[in-house]
């Protein structure tokens, strides 16, 4: 999980970068692999070997579709999700919730999307659960000993990251929900600055106007000023934007590409 300084809407602003390192390093041998090769059958043996290069074309296609592109990236207002074929762009406050079970999922109120950057690992799962367990047993056996409840909070912060310990899923959840959070407490915040400013602003406007009209206006003036605070929360509290779909031309023109390239292999073989 490295920071990514791309796309950004701000120049000081620093995405989180998600992709599973099996998948990338195991899709960059194969694309490498396979691409090599392809070229080297087109060079030695010219159209006598034409099949094995399409198909060799077409799995280094596959493995950089499915290997080397898919990403994701949280950042302070939205998180971006590449897949294979689209990429999905959800702010903050349209994801309800984030799982993993068997595949990392994003959910919004009406839809489910898939997270094909980030792996869902039972093993690893597991294995983060019995250091978790092994810990916890150390730290009883510890405190049996009478040994003080500072020196194993220290002990505890020399030796480890409660985080970084869990699975590569579980660590991204931890991460993108405190990311939500704090833009949660960001936009109340703003809510609240707007709401005071319109306040003030209508307060100031009612006094004007009573020093220069008489008191019946003067009353209908404070109504009004009165009613205007309530409506304007209404434009602040807008359903949540549901996210943005962007199909992915230059990933189907690559497997459209490559299919047709074995197509034609296959015809003229």
């Amino acid at each position: 999980m490295t920071p990514l300084a791309t796309e950004s809407r701000s120049t000081a602003e620093k995405p989180t970068a998600y992709r599973g390192p099996a998948a990338l390093i195991g899709g960059a041998l194969v694309v490498l692999f396979c691409g090599f090769g392809a070229i080297d059958l087109l060079i030695e043996s010219g159209t006598q070997d034409l099949v094995a290069a399409a198909v060799l074309t077409l799995v280094a296609v596959l493995a950089g579709l499915y290997g080397v592109y898919p990403a994701a990236f949280a950042w302070n207002d939205r998180l971006v999700v590449r897949n294979p074929f689209r990429t999905i762009e959800l702010p903050w406050d349209a994801v309800t919730d984030l799982s993993a079970r068997l595949s990392f999922i994003a959910h919004t109120e009406s839809r489910r999307f898939t997270v094909w950057a980030i792996p869902v690992s039972l093993r690893e799962r597991r294995r983060s659960e019995r250091h978790r367990l092994r810990d916890l047993s150390q730290a009883q056996r510890l405190a049996k000993r009478g040994v003080p409840a500072e020196m194993l909070q220290s002990r505890s912060r020399r030796s480890y990251d409660p985080v970084e310990r869990l699975s590569f899923a579980d660590q991204a959840i931890e991460e993108m929900n405190a990311r939500r959070e704090a833009y949660a407490v960001q936009a109340r915040f703003k809510a609240k600055e707007a709401e005071q400013a319109a306040a003030a602003a209508e307060a100031q406007s009612a006094t004007a106007s009573s020093s220069s009209v008489d008191v019946s206006t003067s009353a209908e003036s404070s109504s009004d000023a009165a009613a205007a605070p309530k409506a304007a929360p209404a434009v602040e509290t807008a359903p949540a934007d549901s996210g943005t779909v962007r199909w992915s031309v230059l990933s189907f023109a690559l497997l459209s590409a490559s299919v047709v390239f074995l197509i034609v292999a296959l015809s003229i073989r």
